[in-house]
């Protein structure tokens, strides 16, 4: 199939270019003014976007012609190509060189510090233009710029940067600069140092500005990732693409075709791909496509977001860590392959971990050696998609492949295609993974023999299997930073992403009265573009792990789109805060995505209230910026939910554990109950609740137990115990004295009843009741939401710890007291002159480890300090590998640690042989793993820590 862009008119404009000026007044301008106008409401200044960027659109169809990537490309500088090199520094240096100012002078210190100086909604351009108005006057427009020319002078720019060098003093010295700043007014020029900082002109307003331009401009952005493309293409919003020009472009990013993750049985996986497919190793590396143009005369390497890494990786044949090596059949004048670029160790003949990709590449750009060793990129192919002007992705995998080796010849050591076995049965998938597991790779792909390339899919059609480790001991996510507050060390709030279709299935559960976890059939798998988010709601405040240049970071990355929540509310359409709520807030679109790593998380009450997601993280901290990840694909609440059972029940498949969880809790103490329960059905087994009448609101999350509970649950246990159900509270079938109103969370019939005065109790209050068999006097765990004078009653009945003084300890609160525990006296533990040290020792840090730690031909004082560790901060050591859940290298030689691995790595590789699924692996990590728990207070990442 022919997928070549079809011959279609070229847009083009009628009148003369317009000025940058007009540009600025009319679109620039406008956006940044409609925060100021506090009379309108969220939703009307949502509206009142639409409106300006609309009236621009229309303005410009009408007056300039159909071309709009003129004012496109400075509207979305970020977007451009075009790379000035300009940063905050640069720009400062060269003005005040500009300016003439003296080295080191007030002025110059006060711009470089801008940020600490400077509101937060104010940019860097605003702060440079006043400077500027207190030495030079306006200039007196003769000849405005126009469009056009400074699109051109842009282009000398960005040749000159690249070309004479990317200093201050080049920058200052620029004729095209200097004349920049000579003719422009000031409003223009606070909009060309945005533009040549790459900041965000217009701020989170990128699709408004493409959809109000042609209805599949940012769909067709994210496949071809140009703008001169989009503009070029689509100019009459009545023409539509066509379905198949969404697919690859020669020389364009696309979003590629996706392994799914499955925790299943190896034989269900053989049904999936219905007993034919093709097993490969799967690459610890980043995904690369590779577009090859004119016989090899232009090649671009780009990520699977669209990043160009073509100047790492060769331009050509002759350019490059990769390009040189490339050796494709003469005939082929055009292609695109996919694959993964990892690094390769020679000396070790071992593939390193992804992280190493970059540098190892730039390494061998320039020649250099790191720390003596010989690694290098090497391209791993896979895949071609893409072949002499005709698509292949309706090709069926087996073909693609057959192409893929007669047009592509190996080279060693820097390109290879990446061996697969066809197989049709279980066995050679356990051998496959077995192997993998022993050579510490990072598991395997399953491809289906016939599979088409589904361009941004991710399905069953490819599935790849990754070993599993044992429970996580922590969480682990990428989130969005949605507000803050300021201090001398701020505050981030972080929030997850709610998926429409996660909302409507969720509001259709609860109107049934039965809320699960997790969907059987829901995927949240889905590529990022692919992705409909419908708001994000507030989950944890994160300051530590944050160091002074990702605070920098984050600010530069922020500036200018920080909203004060006193003067601008956020829209609970796009954002939904609990009681704790930020000074500023800041729209997803233009935040920015940190991985958090967490010890656990805290399912307290007073966390459902503060925080909107109903729960938050504890012991939060900050590992890094992740400006990889798009803030669609951050975590999202359906992804925390999936995960929350999951860990609960591991090693089986989200659907296999909604069944599993339904048979466990037989065994506990409530039973799931059909929804057309009959009270005469009930065999009543106590009077505890004898004369009590109670209205159910809503289901219940026990935290104690981690089980949900169904209102039929709960109705159910309340009439095994003597209770009655009132089904209408208006009735005067009861007084207020004998009912009882359960809520587990807040919906819109629980906050008419609280304005209306009603004592709402937690199904808590009944749970407790039933343990101790008789009724509980209500303590503070009990109200949901209740009246001062009950609350201040319930207080008195706790201690300082909120334990009761009269109710009895079962063992499910006893374990959620210790799993939940933060701040435990030193004095309850130690005499009262120990060192306020104490304090720090994180006492169950390593609670529910089992550790298994390697002594053969290690150190014995090594090992000692190793397990002293472990046990100190409440972990266990065991002496058989089969009851561990981490396995933990003591200090040792290089090559000890080498012959070891080898040998844990063959031992775990055997359980693949005789298990019916995936097998739970532990975790395996060098002595630094526990230093690095010690000093941070959380179990830290255990991939980070890998021996060798």
């Amino acid at each position: 199939m022919d997928l070549t862009v079809p011959e279609v008119e070229v847009p083009r404009n009628f009148a003369p270019s317009p000025q940058f000026k007009w540009l600025c007044e009319e679109l620039f301008s406008k956006l940044e003014e409609v925060p100021n106008q506090r009379h309108l409401t969220t939703k009307r200044i949502t509206l009142r976007y639409y409106e300006i960027i609309t009236n621009f659109v229309n303005l410009w169809r009408t007056t300039v012609g159909d071309d709009i990537y003129p004012a496109l490309i400075l509207a979305l500088p970020y977007r451009d190509r075009r790379m000035y090199n300009v940063k905050d520094y640069t720009l400062i240096k060269a003005i005040c060189t500009y300016l003439k100012l003296p080295k080191n002078s007030f002025t110059e210190k006060r711009l470089l510090n801008w940020k600490q100086r400077a509101d937060r909604s104010v940019k860097l351009s605003v702060s440079c233009v006043n400077e500027m108005r207190k030495r030079k006057s306006e200039p007196v427009e003769k000849s405005p710029i126009t469009l056009d020319e400074l699109n051109t002078l842009l282009d000398f720019l960005s040749q000159d940067r690249n070309i004479k060098g990317r200093g201050y003093k080049n920058l200052s010295e620029s004729s095209i600069f200097t004349y920049c700043i000579e003719k422009m007014s000031f409003m223009e020029l606070r909009y060309f140092f945005d533009i040549i900082l790459k900041a965000r002109v217009i701020g989170p307003h990128e699709h408004k500005l493409l959809n109000a331009w042609h209805p599949d401009a940012e769909d067709y952005l994210s496949v071809v990732s140009d703008l001169k493309t989009v503009c070029t293409r689509l100019w009459n919003p009545n023409i539509r693409l066509r379905h198949d020009e969404l697919s690859i472009n020669i020389g364009y990013a696309f979003a590629p075709h996706l392994a799914k993750k499955l925790s299943i049985s190896y034989d269900k996986i053989c049904k999936k791909l219905k007993n034919d497919f093709f097993i490969e190793e799967k690459m610890d590396g980043e995904r690369i496509q590779i577009h090859y143009m004119d016989y090899g005369n232009d090649i671009k390497f780009l990520s699977r977001r669209g990043v160009d890494y073509t100047y790492l990786y060769g331009e050509n044949l002759s350019t490059g860590t990769i390009a040189c090596y490339l050796k494709l059949n003469r005939d082929v004048k055009e292609c695109v392959l996919d694959g993964e670029m990892v690094t390769y160790d020679e000396d070790q003949d071992i593939l390193l971990p992804f992280g190493m990709v970059k540098s190892a590449a730039m390494n061998a750009l320039t020649k250099e050696e790191i720390s003596g060793q010989d690694y290098h990129p090497l391209l791993m192919v896979f895949d071609l998609v893409f072949l002499n002007g005709s698509s292949l992705v309706e090709f069926p995998l087996y073909q693609r492949k057959d192409y893929l080796a007669s047009v592509l010849e190996p080279y060693r050591a820097r390109v290879q295609i990446v061996n697969f076995t066809r197989c049709s049965n279980e066995n050679i998938i356990r051998k496959s993974l077995e192997h993998a597991i022993s050579v510490g790779s990072e598991g395997i792909v399953l491809k289906n023999y016939n599979s088409r390339y589904m361009i941004g899919s991710r399905n069953d059609s490819w599935i790849k299997i990754k070993p599993e480790y044992l429970e996580q001991f922590g969480e682990n996510m990428d989130l969005i930073v949605i507000g803050r507050d300021s201090a001398k060390k701020d505050s981030f709030y972080c929030g997850l992403t709610v998926l429409d279709e996660e909302e409507e299935k969720l509001v259709e559960e609860i109107d049934k009265g039965v809320v699960n976890l997790v969907s059987d059939e829901s995927d949240y798998e889905n590529p990022e573009n692919n992705r409909h988010i419908k708001k994000v709601v507030s989950f944890c405040m994160i300051a530590n792990g944050i160091s002074q240049n990702e605070y920098k970071e984050i600010y530069r990355k922020t500036r200018g789109f920080w909203k004060k929540t006193e003067e601008v509310p956020p829209p609970p359409e796009l954002i939904e805060f609990g009681t704790q709520v930020p000074m500023e807030w800041i729209e997803p679109e233009h935040s920015v995505v940190l991985e958090i790593k967490a010890r656990s998380l805290d399912n307290t009450e007073s966390s459902c209230k503060r925080f909107k997601a109903g729960c938050t993280l504890y012991g939060g901290y900050c590992r890094r910026i992740r400006d990889d990840v798009d803030w669609k694909s951050s975590f999202s609440l359906a992804e925390l939910r999936r995960d929350r059972r999951i860990k609960h029940y591991p090693g089986t498949s989200e659907k296999d554990t909604l069944l599993k969880s339904k048979k466990r809790r037989k065994k506990q103490l409530l039973t799931p109950l059909n929804q057309n329960l009959n009270p005469r059905d009930i065999q009543t087994t106590s009077k505890i609740f004898d004369g009590l009448f109670f209205y159910i609101l809503s289901d219940y999350f026990d935290t104690n137990e981690n089980v949900r509970i169904s209102k039929d649950d709960l109705q159910k246990l309340l009439l095994e115990n003597g209770g009655k159900i009132s089904h209408n509270i208006v009735s005067k079938r009861e007084s207020k004295s004998n009912l009882r109103i359960l809520c587990g969370k807040y919906t819109a019939e629980c906050n008419v009843l609280i304005k209306r005065g009603y004592d709402i109790l937690s199904p808590q209050w009944v749970i407790d009741c039933v343990e101790n068999k008789k009724i509980v006097k209500i303590e503070p765990s009990h109200c949901f939401s209740v009246s001062d004078d009950l609350m201040a009653l319930a207080m008195r009945r706790v201690d300082k710890y909120g334990d009761s003084y009269e109710s009895l300890l079962s063992v499910s609160r006893l374990s959620y007291i210790l799993r939940s525990s933060k701040d435990i006296s030193p004095d309850l533990l130690s005499p009262a002159n120990m060192s306020l040290d104490f304090e720090k020792v994180p006492y169950f840090l390593f609670w529910r480890r089992k550790a298994f730690v390697m002594e053969h031909n290690f150190d014995k004082s090594s090992i000692r300090e190793t397990i002293l560790k472990i046990q100190l901060y409440g972990g266990k050591v065991v002496k058989n590998i089969s009851e561990c859940n981490i396995v933990i290298f003591p200090k040792a030689e290089i090559t000890v640690i080498r012959e070891s691995m080898k040998f844990i790595r063959n031992t775990l590789a055997k359980t693949v042989s005789t298990s019916v699924e995936l097998p739970m692996l532990p975790r395996i990590v060098s002595f630094e793993w526990i230093d690095a728990s010690i000093e941070k207070n959380v179990q830290v990442p255990e991939e980070d820590y890998v021996p060798m």
